[in-house]
């Protein structure tokens, strides 16, 4: 069974079409090269891995991975 973290940088990586090396929980979306649409895109996937929900306010304020 694949860890939070470990599982949190595979759907990041699909959603925002970028190596998991260069993920890291410090890393910010702009580092990555994430644009708006990409970072969204991360939020739904990452919802929908682990059924949660995230308050459209907090979405805009989310800077790192």
């Amino acid at each position: 069974m694949k860890d939070i973290q470990a599982q949190t940088v595979e759907i990041i990586s699909r959603a925002a079409m970028v190596d998991p090396s260069r993920i890291r929980p410090e890393t910010s979306f702009a580092e990555l090269g994430v644009d708006s649409l990409a970072q969204i895109e991360c939020v739904f996937s990452l919802e929908e891995a682990f059924q949660i929900e995230m308050a459209e306010e907090e979405l805009w304020q989310l800077r790192t991975v």
